[in-house]
């Protein structure tokens, strides 16, 4: 085995070529485990909050499909879902009577800046996740109870 082997980083894909909300819960698994497995657990809580907000927002805004990706990088890991509908999704303030609305712009505020790249024929929304390390850091390096104490 080569040094540049040991070397690489983990990649978790899951293909869903149709969603369902029941389907939800056992992504919400996989992505738990994916993580013990690379003893990155720190991340679960907010990573499956992620995965679950970009498929539903795949579920009700593309009547599609779409792909998980989950990348162990040096210092956390990036999530991103892939669909195939080229609209943008917005993370914006909702009317305070709204039922829904919110969840971007709450996983916004939990994870720092969502990206989004248009592809060929579609769309991939992503975050990233790193450890808490110092006081001052972003909101994506604090862990989502030292984002709500902050306000």
């Amino acid at each position: 085995m080569s040094a540049a082997t040991v070397d690489q980083l983990g990649e978790f894909r899951l293909v869903l070529p149709t969603l369902r909300p029941e389907a939800m819960q056992h992504v919400r698994e996989l992505v738990r485990a994916q993580l013990r497995m690379w003893r990155k657990s720190e991340f679960s809580d907010v990573a499956e909050l992620g995965v679950t907000e970009l498929l539903t927002n795949v579920l009700l805004h593309t009547g599609g499909g779409g792909e998980l990706l989950i990348r162990e990088t040096a210092d956390g890991i990036r999530v991103g879902v892939t669909d195939f509908d080229v609209r943008l999704p917005l993370a914006r303030e909702s009317k305070q009577d709204a039922t829904g609305g919110r969840g971007l712009l709450l996983l916004t505020r939990l994870v720092g800046d969502l990206e989004t790249e248009l592809l060929p024929h579609g769309k991939e929304v992503r975050f990233s996740l790193r450890p808490a390390a110092r006081e001052g850091a972003s909101t994506s390096e604090r862990s989502p109870a030292e984002v709500a104490a902050s306000g």
